[in-house]
């Protein structure tokens, strides 16, 4: 008795195998028939018997269409298995490439009142502050690479400007060179320095003494450079070594300039202060409330909808504020950047440009037939 299949039947071949021995023992000594009853024997050896021909049959049929596109499939991969690239010597194999990807959906923007348009300026990876050029460059301060970044007019393209330094987040285009003494370079604050990037991309440090950080950097009505410190004061230079301008109660961030040359500053504690010129108090909460070291600030350069008013962008809401410190919500769902880091100013267009570090684009918002619903007064 041969050996039972998994289907309770004989095994056939194994019995088959014996039968075939003995047969070609008998074949040898009939060596006239020899040859051919060993290839008709050796044959039966390998076929399967009926009933397992049958089972097979039945087991096949209703996947032998799908096996067929498989193997047809395989046969395709394999002969288109590379893809061309900008020669043959640069093919890549598919399989490299990894599987593909739907298309993600497009990032949701901020949303802006009626009259208000905002849109995507600008991708480029995690930009911080901001600062535009006179030929209409923008400049992208940056934390977590070492390499500040120059987006051309329009948008792109986006390159690395400059050498590598330590912590490149704070960045203001010098057009007039009285601080770095060549026009047009780009100040850049980090690290617990101020340097200069020339626009042969070399560079040099300014100034390494006197402060904790560089935080936030503007040009005031008389050419004088301004800037916030992480330790709480706020510093001013026209060349010479920075000097402290005026202390402040808490460490000071966002700082903007108006047409008489005061200055004002939003502070940790949430408020925003006015000094003049010369270092004094003009008004200790001009407004209060907000966003802390995540407020930031700048003035509309007049016309184009924006006027001369003072624009503040407070965590996730921007607001516009009046000469009585009273402020209108015209946006919100803004997304802030690291601490007291986020790019906030008024292009030469007169439009208004945003940082979105985590989502690694520039905005632009300007006045327009786009926004929906009303601005509302902040309460």
């Amino acid at each position: 008795m041969g050996k039972m299949t998994d289907d309770g039947s004989e095994d056939r071949q194994f019995r088959g195998e014996g039968q075939g021995k003995a047969m070609n023992a008998v074949a040898a000594r009939r060596s006239k028939n020899y040859a051919f009853r060993c290839r008709v024997d050796d044959t039966r050896a390998l076929l399967l018997p009926h009933r397992s021909r049958t089972i097979m049959r039945h087991l096949l049929s209703p996947v032998l269409p799908a096996l067929l596109l498989y193997f047809a499939g395989a046969a395709h991969a394999a002969a288109t298995a590379y893809t061309a690239g900008p020669s043959d010597a640069q093919a890549t194999p598919l399989a490299a490439q990894g599987p593909v990807q739907p298309t993600p959906p497009a990032r949701a923007l901020p949303t802006v009142c009626a009259g208000f348009n905002i849109a995507v300026y600008s991708n480029v990876d995690e930009p911080m502050k901001l600062s535009f050029g006179r030929d209409g460059a923008l400049y992208a301060g940056r934390q977590g690479g070492d390499r500040i970044h120059r987006i051309a007019p329009g948008g792109s393209p986006v390159t690395e400007f400059g050498p590598p330094m330590v912590d490149p987040d704070a960045v203001l285009v010098d057009a007039a060179g009285v601080i770095s003494g060549v026009r047009n370079a780009v100040l850049v604050g980090g690290g617990g320095i101020l340097a200069a990037i020339f626009q042969d991309q070399t560079s040099r440090v300014i100034f390494n003494s006197g402060f904790a950080d560089v935080d936030d950097m503007k040009f005031d009505e008389s050419r004088r450079l301004v800037f916030s410190d992480d330790a709480p004061q706020v510093l001013v230079s026209q060349g010479s070594p920075p000097t402290v301008l005026f202390a402040t109660p808490s460490r000071p961030g966002s700082i903007a300039i108006d047409d008489d040359n005061r200055i004002f500053v939003a502070l940790g504690d949430g408020t925003i202060r006015i000094y003049n010129a010369d270092g004094s108090l003009a008004d200790s909460a001009f407004a209060s409330g907000l966003a802390g070291l995540d407020t930031y600030l700048a003035f509309g350069r007049g016309g184009d909808g924006f006027g001369k008013a003072l624009y503040v962008l407070s965590g996730r809401e921007l607001l516009r504020f009046n000469k009585k410190g009273k402020a209108t919500v015209i946006g919100s769902g803004f997304n802030i950047g690291p601490s007291s880091g986020t790019g906030f100013v008024f292009g030469p267009d007169k439009a208004l440009y945003v940082s979105d570090y985590y989502e690694n684009r520039v905005l632009k918002i300007s006045r327009g037939n786009g926004g929906r619903g009303a601005c509302r007064e902040r309460p």
